[in-house]
Protein backbone atom coordinates (compact mmCIF):
# COMPACT_ATOMS: atom_id res chain seq x y z
CA UNK A 1 0.00 0.00 0.00
CA UNK A 2 1.69 3.41 -0.80
CA UNK A 3 1.93 5.58 2.02
CA UNK A 4 -0.28 8.39 2.78
CA UNK A 5 2.01 10.96 2.50
CA UNK A 6 3.13 9.73 -1.33
CA UNK A 7 -0.62 9.06 -1.89
CA UNK A 8 -1.34 12.78 -1.27
CA UNK A 9 1.33 14.19 -3.57
CA UNK A 10 0.47 12.09 -6.18
CA UNK A 11 -3.34 12.91 -6.17
CA UNK A 12 -2.43 16.46 -6.07
CA UNK A 13 0.12 15.93 -9.07
CA UNK A 14 -2.82 14.31 -10.84
CA UNK A 15 -5.62 16.93 -10.31
CA UNK A 16 -4.46 19.59 -13.10
CA UNK A 17 -7.63 21.78 -11.75
CA UNK A 18 -7.56 22.89 -8.88
CA UNK A 19 -5.97 26.24 -8.15
CA UNK A 20 -3.47 24.80 -4.72
CA UNK A 21 -0.39 26.06 -5.34
CA UNK A 22 -0.61 29.84 -6.08
CA UNK A 23 -0.39 32.73 -3.71
CA UNK A 24 -0.95 35.34 -6.49
CA UNK A 25 -4.22 34.93 -7.99
CA UNK A 26 -4.93 35.49 -12.08
CA UNK A 27 -8.24 37.59 -11.53
CA UNK A 28 -7.91 38.56 -15.28
CA UNK A 29 -9.18 35.37 -16.74
CA UNK A 30 -12.01 35.86 -14.94
CA UNK A 31 -13.17 38.62 -16.29
CA UNK A 32 -16.40 38.54 -19.02
CA UNK A 33 -16.94 41.08 -22.11
CA UNK A 34 -18.85 43.48 -20.59
CA UNK A 35 -22.90 43.24 -21.07
CA UNK A 36 -24.95 45.02 -18.52
CA UNK A 37 -26.47 42.30 -16.12
CA UNK A 38 -25.10 39.12 -14.40
CA UNK A 39 -23.00 37.10 -16.02
CA UNK A 40 -21.59 33.87 -14.73
CA UNK A 41 -19.58 30.57 -14.93
CA UNK A 42 -19.89 27.05 -12.57
CA UNK A 43 -18.02 24.46 -12.20
CA UNK A 44 -18.08 21.17 -9.97
CA UNK A 45 -15.51 18.73 -9.75
CA UNK A 46 -15.01 14.91 -8.80
CA UNK A 47 -12.13 12.62 -8.57
CA UNK A 48 -11.95 9.33 -6.95
CA UNK A 49 -8.69 7.03 -6.38
CA UNK A 50 -8.79 3.47 -4.90
CA UNK A 51 -5.40 2.74 -4.59
CA UNK A 52 -5.60 0.18 -1.57
CA UNK A 53 -6.59 3.77 0.15
CA UNK A 54 -9.43 5.80 -1.22
CA UNK A 55 -8.92 9.39 -2.36
CA UNK A 56 -11.82 11.34 -3.15
CA UNK A 57 -11.47 15.30 -3.75
CA UNK A 58 -14.19 17.49 -4.80
CA UNK A 59 -14.03 21.30 -6.23
CA UNK A 60 -16.20 24.00 -6.79
CA UNK A 61 -15.69 27.09 -9.13
CA UNK A 62 -18.28 30.33 -8.85
CA UNK A 63 -17.23 33.49 -11.08
CA UNK A 64 -20.27 36.04 -11.15
CA UNK A 65 -19.50 39.71 -13.13
CA UNK A 66 -22.56 42.22 -12.70
CA UNK A 67 -22.12 45.30 -14.79
CA UNK A 68 -24.54 48.23 -15.33
CA UNK A 69 -22.94 51.42 -17.16
CA UNK A 70 -19.47 52.36 -15.88
CA UNK A 71 -19.60 50.03 -12.81
CA UNK A 72 -18.41 46.55 -12.67
CA UNK A 73 -18.72 44.19 -9.96
CA UNK A 74 -16.48 40.84 -9.64
CA UNK A 75 -17.20 37.61 -7.32
CA UNK A 76 -14.95 34.75 -7.21
CA UNK A 77 -15.11 31.72 -4.84
CA UNK A 78 -12.94 28.43 -5.18
CA UNK A 79 -13.09 25.67 -3.18
CA UNK A 80 -11.25 22.54 -2.81
CA UNK A 81 -11.70 19.85 -0.58
CA UNK A 82 -9.78 16.05 -0.72
CA UNK A 83 -10.03 13.26 2.05
CA UNK A 84 -8.13 9.87 2.11
CA UNK A 85 -9.85 7.33 3.53
CA UNK A 86 -12.38 9.58 4.91
CA UNK A 87 -9.77 11.95 6.40
CA UNK A 88 -9.66 15.41 5.85
CA UNK A 89 -6.19 16.03 3.97
CA UNK A 90 -5.99 18.98 2.13
CA UNK A 91 -9.20 21.62 2.00
CA UNK A 92 -7.91 24.87 0.37
CA UNK A 93 -10.00 27.79 -1.22
CA UNK A 94 -10.32 31.42 -1.89
CA UNK A 95 -12.76 34.47 -2.09
CA UNK A 96 -12.58 37.73 -4.35
CA UNK A 97 -14.21 40.82 -4.89
CA UNK A 98 -13.41 43.65 -7.48
CA UNK A 99 -14.90 46.61 -8.19
CA UNK A 100 -13.65 48.49 -11.23
CA UNK A 101 -15.44 52.30 -12.53
CA UNK A 102 -14.36 53.37 -15.66
CA UNK A 103 -13.62 56.90 -15.98
CA UNK A 104 -16.21 58.82 -18.09
CA UNK A 105 -15.54 59.39 -21.56
CA UNK A 106 -12.42 57.03 -21.51
CA UNK A 107 -11.89 53.62 -21.98
CA UNK A 108 -8.33 53.88 -21.15
CA UNK A 109 -8.27 54.61 -17.40
CA UNK A 110 -10.46 52.36 -14.56
CA UNK A 111 -10.12 52.26 -11.30
CA UNK A 112 -10.17 49.21 -9.29
CA UNK A 113 -10.71 48.32 -5.64
CA UNK A 114 -10.32 44.79 -4.54
CA UNK A 115 -10.09 42.84 -1.22
CA UNK A 116 -9.65 39.42 -1.15
CA UNK A 117 -9.47 36.10 1.36
CA UNK A 118 -7.36 33.23 1.15
CA UNK A 119 -5.90 29.74 2.53
CA UNK A 120 -3.53 27.33 1.09
CA UNK A 121 -2.56 24.39 3.39
CA UNK A 122 0.23 23.13 0.45
CA UNK A 123 2.20 26.51 1.24
CA UNK A 124 1.21 26.60 4.61
CA UNK A 125 -0.88 29.73 4.57
CA UNK A 126 -3.75 29.23 6.86
CA UNK A 127 -5.04 33.01 6.11
CA UNK A 128 -4.33 35.84 4.03
CA UNK A 129 -6.22 38.70 3.39
CA UNK A 130 -5.69 41.25 1.28
CA UNK A 131 -7.28 45.15 0.70
CA UNK A 132 -6.43 47.14 -2.13
CA UNK A 133 -6.87 49.91 -4.82
CA UNK A 134 -5.12 51.37 -8.32
CA UNK A 135 -5.49 52.09 -11.52
CA UNK A 136 -6.04 50.36 -14.34
CA UNK A 137 -4.78 50.84 -17.83
CA UNK A 138 -5.83 49.94 -21.78
CA UNK A 139 -2.58 50.26 -23.43
CA UNK A 140 -3.43 48.47 -26.73
CA UNK A 141 -6.63 47.71 -28.12
CA UNK A 142 -7.34 46.85 -31.75
CA UNK A 143 -10.78 44.78 -33.24
CA UNK A 144 -8.94 41.30 -31.48
CA UNK A 145 -6.16 42.05 -29.58
CA UNK A 146 -6.43 43.38 -25.80
CA UNK A 147 -3.02 45.11 -23.85
CA UNK A 148 -3.95 45.86 -20.22
CA UNK A 149 -1.38 46.99 -17.44
CA UNK A 150 -2.13 47.66 -14.26
CA UNK A 151 -1.02 48.75 -11.23
CA UNK A 152 -2.89 48.87 -7.85
CA UNK A 153 -1.25 48.21 -4.28
CA UNK A 154 -2.48 46.38 -1.53
CA UNK A 155 -2.03 45.64 2.12
CA UNK A 156 -1.75 42.46 3.21
CA UNK A 157 -2.07 40.43 6.24
CA UNK A 158 -0.58 36.57 6.35
CA UNK A 159 -0.95 34.45 8.81
CA UNK A 160 1.59 30.68 8.10
CA UNK A 161 0.32 27.32 10.11
CA UNK A 162 3.74 26.33 10.32
CA UNK A 163 4.93 26.06 13.86
CA UNK A 164 5.76 29.32 14.38
CA UNK A 165 2.25 30.49 13.17
CA UNK A 166 4.09 33.83 11.92
CA UNK A 167 2.12 36.94 11.05
CA UNK A 168 3.09 39.26 8.61
CA UNK A 169 1.85 42.61 7.69
CA UNK A 170 2.80 45.04 5.10
CA UNK A 171 2.38 46.77 1.52
CA UNK A 172 3.12 45.35 -1.44
CA UNK A 173 2.69 46.54 -5.35
CA UNK A 174 0.15 44.84 -7.51
CA UNK A 175 1.66 45.72 -10.62
CA UNK A 176 0.71 43.36 -13.78
CA UNK A 177 0.47 43.18 -17.98
CA UNK A 178 -2.25 40.73 -19.83
CA UNK A 179 -2.79 40.06 -23.07
CA UNK A 180 -6.07 39.00 -24.70
CA UNK A 181 -5.75 37.66 -28.34
CA UNK A 182 -8.90 36.17 -30.06
CA UNK A 183 -7.65 34.71 -33.03
CA UNK A 184 -11.16 33.17 -34.64
CA UNK A 185 -14.25 33.02 -33.55
CA UNK A 186 -13.82 29.50 -31.68
CA UNK A 187 -9.83 30.11 -30.43
CA UNK A 188 -8.44 32.68 -27.91
CA UNK A 189 -4.91 33.22 -26.00
CA UNK A 190 -4.85 35.04 -22.23
CA UNK A 191 -1.65 35.13 -21.36
CA UNK A 192 -0.83 38.00 -17.74
CA UNK A 193 2.40 38.47 -15.59
CA UNK A 194 2.53 39.71 -11.86
CA UNK A 195 4.97 41.28 -10.07
CA UNK A 196 4.01 41.94 -6.11
CA UNK A 197 7.45 43.19 -4.08
CA UNK A 198 7.10 44.44 -0.71
CA UNK A 199 7.30 47.98 -0.03
CA UNK A 200 9.61 47.82 2.54
CA UNK A 201 12.14 45.16 1.03
CA UNK A 202 11.96 45.09 -2.49
CA UNK A 203 14.32 41.48 -2.40
CA UNK A 204 10.56 40.28 -0.84
CA UNK A 205 8.54 39.68 -4.29
CA UNK A 206 6.64 36.67 -5.73
CA UNK A 207 6.27 36.92 -9.76
CA UNK A 208 3.25 34.36 -11.02
CA UNK A 209 2.52 33.97 -14.83
CA UNK A 210 -0.13 31.87 -17.06
CA UNK A 211 -1.19 31.35 -20.37
CA UNK A 212 -4.26 29.56 -21.42
CA UNK A 213 -5.23 28.77 -24.72
CA UNK A 214 -9.45 28.03 -24.77
CA UNK A 215 -11.66 26.51 -27.49
CA UNK A 216 -14.86 26.94 -27.84
CA UNK A 217 -16.65 23.71 -28.07
CA UNK A 218 -20.49 25.27 -28.28
CA UNK A 219 -21.54 28.45 -27.32
CA UNK A 220 -22.03 27.67 -23.63
CA UNK A 221 -19.41 24.80 -23.27
CA UNK A 222 -14.97 25.54 -23.39
CA UNK A 223 -12.09 23.80 -23.03
CA UNK A 224 -8.99 25.25 -22.40
CA UNK A 225 -5.47 24.40 -21.73
CA UNK A 226 -2.67 26.34 -19.72
CA UNK A 227 0.43 26.44 -18.01
CA UNK A 228 1.50 28.48 -14.79
CA UNK A 229 4.28 28.92 -12.73
CA UNK A 230 4.86 30.98 -9.36
CA UNK A 231 7.84 32.05 -7.66
CA UNK A 232 8.03 33.54 -4.38
CA UNK A 233 11.47 34.91 -3.23
CA UNK A 234 10.87 34.20 0.80
CA UNK A 235 8.72 31.43 1.12
CA UNK A 236 7.85 29.85 4.34
CA UNK A 237 10.46 27.49 6.12
CA UNK A 238 10.28 23.95 4.13
CA UNK A 239 8.54 25.27 0.98
CA UNK A 240 10.02 25.31 -2.35
CA UNK A 241 9.97 28.74 -4.34
CA UNK A 242 9.30 27.61 -7.52
CA UNK A 243 5.83 26.02 -8.15
CA UNK A 244 4.37 25.28 -11.94
CA UNK A 245 1.52 22.81 -13.39
CA UNK A 246 -0.38 22.08 -16.52
CA UNK A 247 -4.19 21.83 -16.38
CA UNK A 248 -6.89 21.11 -19.17
CA UNK A 249 -10.52 22.24 -17.77
CA UNK A 250 -13.97 22.03 -19.45
CA UNK A 251 -16.50 25.31 -18.52
CA UNK A 252 -19.83 25.49 -18.62
CA UNK A 253 -20.62 29.28 -18.91
CA UNK A 254 -24.32 31.17 -18.69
Amino acid sequence: MVGKEKLVMIAILIISSQTLFGQVVNIEKKRKEKTNGFQGTIGLGFYLLDNGSKVIQFTNNIDLQYNTGAHTFLLINDFSLMTIDEESIVNSGFQHLRYNYTIKDSSFLTLEILGQHQYNPIKLLAQRFILGAGPRFRLFEVEKTNLFAAIPVFYEYEKLSNSTSSITRLWRLDAYIALKWKINENLKIGTITYYQPAFKDFTDYRISSETIFTLKITNKLDFSTGFEATYDSQPPIGIQKLFYYWRNKLKYSF
